[in-house]
């Protein structure tokens, strides 16, 4: 509808402006002003509310409008849903989590891939990694298309579920099936490594990153070195300290104290001393 060279599309864009800057009181007087010139909310208002509501305020703020949407005659859709599910998750309300998502069926509502996603999210989340499972089967055996964020809650699930075993046998069946690794995906897997002590595998991980076009990152590589420190394989940290410094990374203020107790418990007070004034 257009309204003095004025649309719906311009009103959205205008409310999505303040919610993302956490100005809701001024994204509803927006709404407001906007039906006043006659323009009329459409899905894309409600959902953008929606949103910010579970993210900034309060679950329940997000869900009363819902109430307000079918009032205008506007019913929620996979988009509304996802964004109350995503919100319950964060805010670890993961029992309100799969209440919403179950409600969504009842209403006639078909989940796409992002509600399986924040499902997964939220059984792992629970501790429950074998629904988890069930869920990322569903979704191999449906019409759907797994998107690499899929399969990083998935392999992240897994290791902090305590099965990195899995999740590297996963993490290999699905590179054979042509699944191309994010940077991401390796920095879940080395860190999983290096929790559960299997420190010559994360090297070994971090190898094949180099091999594959990615470049390791900040977290690549504090990950590891930390791991190494915490395992008293100090040379091999010191190492990976010196490929870091190489590459301009600097620290924050726990891997320096890290790298510093290093130092001084391998003797190398000099080399801990200018590591400090680095600081």
């Amino acid at each position: 509808m257009m309204v003095g060279g004025l649309s719906t599309k311009l009103l959205n864009i205008c409310i999505a402006s303040f919610c993302k800057v956490r100005l809701l009181e001024k994204a509803e007087a927006i709404v407001i002003d906007g039906i006043r010139l006659g323009l009329i909310p459409d899905v894309v208002t409600y959902n953008t509310l929606v949103s910010a509501y579970s993210r900034f305020v309060s679950l329940d703020a997000a869900y009363s409008v819902i109430h307000r949407m079918k009032e205008a005659g506007i019913s929620p859709n996979v988009i509304t849903y996802n964004s109350l599910m995503s919100g319950a998750t964060q805010n670890c309300l993961l029992s309100r989590s799969l209440d919403l998502f179950e409600e969504m069926l009842l209403a006639g509502i078909h989940p796409n891939l992002w509600s399986y996603n924040i499902l997964m999210h939220c059984f792992f989340k629970l501790g429950k990694p074998d629904e988890a499972n069930r869920v990322f089967q569903d979704i191999l055996l449906s019409n759907l298309t797994p998107h690499p964020s899929t399969l990083n809650i998935m392999i992240n699930g897994l290791c902090i579920n305590g099965y990195i075993d899995n999740a590297l046998m996963l993490y290999r069946n699905l590179r054979r099936h042509g699944f191309v690794p994010q940077l991401v995906t390796y920095n879940i897997l080395i860190n999983g490594l290096c929790k559960a002590r299997k420190l010559r595998q994360a090297r070994r991980l971090l190898k094949e990153l180099g091999e594959s076009g990615h470049e390791p990152n900040l977290i690549t590589y504090t990950t590891v070195m930390k791991y190494c420190f915490r395992s008293n394989k100090y040379d091999k940290g010191l190492e990976i300290m010196s490929v870091m410094m190489g590459k301009g990374y600097t620290f924050d203020g726990y891997a320096y104290c890290t790298v510093v107790a290093a130092l001084v418990k391998t003797g190398r007070i000099e080399e801990a001393n200018v590591s400090w004034n680095r600081q």
